[in-house]
């Protein structure tokens, strides 16, 4: 697959393809199909496309934004209940990967450097990953173990909100060169359920 195109779709604009980008499409079409209202066309042949590319055991990654986005998918898929063969175990490998990658990734000196080598956007990214690993927040006991395993990274997010709360932080030229991106990153992760929660309770 390509994941980004020229505006008229008429190519691809980067040629390689990872682990996650196939996921993304799949764990969306899947969301988008659950939450049809049957007029639509299906998604069942893009579900399957998707289904086919992705490899479970190759999911996890060290980088905090690659971590948060699994921990983000698992919860979206958690909340859509079930939805067919293609998305069997993907929620439980989902938040195995998150936690071989959160082991390695919170085991880096990364945390202790200073502003402007660290990007605010992919740490921001796991700090929302981390907000939805409230296990009060997932439905059904099947993933829970998972949870309670990747709970002890639950003050990750605190440390990351605190270090770009800070105005001096936000000065940097790596904030600044993203900060349309870095501002949307921060402002979710302090307020996640509008981004986290599907279906709000009535």
């Amino acid at each position: 697959m390509s994941w980004k195109r020229s505006i008229d779709l008429s190519r691809p604009l980067v040629a390689s393809m990872g682990q996650h980008d196939p996921l993304d499409g799949l764990v969306t079409c899947l969301q988008l199909e659950a939450s049809s209202s049957g007029a639509e066309p299906s998604l069942r042949d893009a579900i399957a496309d998707f289904a086919a590319m992705v490899d479970p055991r190759e999911l996890a990654t060290g980088d905090p934004l690659g971590l948060g986005g699994l921990l983000t998918d698992a919860r979206r898929l958690a909340q859509l209940g079930p939805l067919g063969p293609e998305a069997d175990g993907l929620v439980e490998a989902l938040l195995t990967a998150a936690a071989v990658g959160l082991r390695h990734w919170a085991a880096q000196p990364d945390l202790g450097a200073p502003a402007h080598h660290r990007l605010a956007f992919r740490e921001l990214g796991l700090a929302i990953g981390l907000a939805a690993i409230d296990p009060a927040a997932w439905r059904g006991a099947g993933a829970h173990a998972h949870l309670d395993r990747l709970a002890r990274y639950a003050p990750l997010r605190a440390e990351i909100e605190a270090f770009w709360l800070e105005p001096s932080h936000r000065r940097v030229d790596t904030w600044l060169e993203h900060r349309d991106i870095n501002d949307v990153m921060l402002a979710t992760s302090l307020v996640p359920d509008g981004f986290l929660v599907l279906r709000p309770p009535a």
